[in-house]
């Protein structure tokens, strides 16, 4: 059984796509997913077989403070592996940019959301998910940087 994330896509309350980071393959996209998870009745589950889509797909998803994410996988993988990285992934977005986690906040910060997003995960493997241990890889600017760059300096 592999362990491969092929993408995550997370939604604001309105359904409209904030962030889409493929990591391997070609999921199918975020226009296409959303249908076909919204089709199934409340409350949705969390692990869904699409096999309508080519290739069949797995689909994984999170309700988080009116956002919605959701992550694909078309080769066999452990659900709760993938549903735990989700979780990962929410803990340490609320750590680097802030809690609640808004769509706004992730929009406006989307520099450290790529960063952190590259470092946790490498062509669909999980690496890294522990926020301490990313601090030494992601570049988040501080208010010198943002102050710097103001004044047309270099950051």
């Amino acid at each position: 059984m592999s362990t491969a994330v092929e993408a995550i896509y997370i939604f604001n309350q309105n359904n409209h796509c904030i962030l889409e980071h493929v990591y391997r393959s070609r999921p199918p996209p975020p226009h296409a997913i959303l249908p076909l998870y919204q089709r199934h009745t409340k409350p949705r589950p969390s692990v869904i077989h699409l096999p309508d889509v080519n290739p069949p797909t797995v689909l994984f998803s999170l309700l988080h403070a009116n956002l919605l994410i959701l992550s694909t996988a078309s080769t066999d993988v452990e659900p709760l592996f993938i549903l735990e990285f989700l979780h990962g992934v929410i803990d340490v977005f609320e750590e680097f940019i802030g809690a609640p986690l808004l769509a706004n906040k992730i929009e406006s910060s989307y520099d450290v959301v790529a960063q952190l997003l590259g470092e946790m995960c490498d062509a669909g493997s999980v690496c890294n998910t522990e926020p301490n241990a990313l601090r030494d890889d992601v570049d988040i600017p501080g208010w010198m940087d943002k102050l710097l760059v103001g004044v047309g300096l270099p950051g």
